[in-house]
């Protein structure tokens, strides 16, 4: 017998726990970004961006096997939706690359309105406000400050989308248990 679309929503959310793993990994890489330029010239710090975003996804698959949680839902085919609407992120990286080799003051506001907008369809995935805040959050901080603070873009776009994520996990947690309830 097929499951129903909210059966299939109600499983992924309950056996990934609406992905907060993922999010809690770009909150600490995006806090360690905060901190690299006050340890890195600026031309090493714009590398470490480029690398260091694919640390998130395998520290956020460390984070879940911690805490239990099963982020490879590869028996519900929300999870497989979920895996294809992350997988254009791979697309982003000659974005970064270009802007790196042309913009560099830039990257921090193009990476997170490109990283911020990927998590909107999360938000009918898993039935979260918390990734509309997330999505909304991202792009506005990256847009305002990445765009107008340009020569405090390494440092203040970090900690925003950091502090953003951090709330959005905050935001998932209190969805969790308000579904538990």
């Amino acid at each position: 017998m097929s499951k129903t679309l909210d059966e299939l929503q109600k499983e992924i959310i309950f056996e990934a726990k609406k992905g907060f793993p993922i999010l809690l990994s770009g909150a600490i890489v995006f806090l360690i970004f905060t901190l690299m330029p006050l340890v890195f010239p600026i031309e090493a710090v714009r590398l470490i961006w480029i690398f260091g975003l694919g640390a998130i996804f395998p520290i956020g698959i460390l984070i879940s096997k911690i805490l239990g949680v099963n982020l490879h839902t590869t028996n519900n085919h929300l999870g497989t939706l979920g895996g294809i609407v992350a997988a254009p992120q791979a697309f982003y990286i000659p974005v970064y690359i270009i802007v790196y080799m042309k913009i560099p003051e830039y990257l921090p506001f193009t990476i997170g309105l490109l990283a911020g907008s990927h998590f909107l369809p999360y938000m009918w995935i898993y039935k979260s406000k918390a990734y509309l805040f997330v999505t909304l959050g991202t792009c506005l901080s990256a847009l305002f400050i990445g765009g107008f603070l340009v020569d405090q873009a390494f440092t203040l776009v970090p900690l925003a989308i950091s502090i953003v994520y951090g709330i959005g996990v905050l935001l998932i947690l209190r969805e969790l248990k308000a579904s538990l309830v």
